[in-house]
C-alpha cells in the first residue's frame, strides 16, 4: 500500500514510517501540510495518516483540499484531542481517528482494513 504520513512530530513520523516500511508498504512522510499537499497533486495514497494540529495548514485544511479534489485516499486523523470522537472525526472528512500516543497494534490494524479493500 502506498501511505503518506504527515505530522509536525518528527520522531513520531521516522517511527511510523520505519515500522510501515518494515511492514512492506511503501510510504512518504512529510512535517507539514503545505508539503503534503504538493505531495499528493503529484502522487496518488491509499491510505494518508494526517495529524490535526499542525503549522502552515492544519490537517482539517488538508483534508478539505484533499475531498475537493475528489481523491479516494482513506484519511486517518491523527489527533491529541482523546475527545474527538469518530463521528466528529468523520464530519470533518476522516474515515478514521487515532488519538496520541498511538497504540501501533491499532494503526496496523486499521492499515490492515484498508489494504484488504484494495
Amino acid at each position: 500500500m502506498k501511505i503518506l504520513i504527515v505530522d509536525d512530530e518528527k520522531d513520531l513520523v521516522e517511527m511510523l514510517r520505519e515500522r510501515l516500511i518494515y511492514k512492506r508498504h511503501s510510504v512518504d512522510a512529510t512535517y507539514n501540510g503545505l508539503k503534503a499537499l504538493d505531495l499528493i497533486n503529484t502522487r496518488e495514497y491509499d491510505i494518508a495518516l494526517i495529524d490535526h494540529n499542525m503549522p502552515e495548514m492544519t490537517g482539517l485544511e488538508l483534508i478539505k483540499q484533499m475531498k475537493a479534489k475528489g481523491l479516494k485516499t482513506k484519511i486517518v486523523m491523527i489527533t491529541e484531542y482523546k475527545e474527538l470522537p469518530e463521528v466528529g472525526a468523520r464530519a470533518i472528512g476522516a474515515d478514521e481517528y487515532i488519538a496520541k500516543p498511538i497504540e501501533i497494534k491499532k494503526l496496523e490494524a486499521i492499515v490492515a482494513k484498508y489494504a484488504k479493500g484494495i
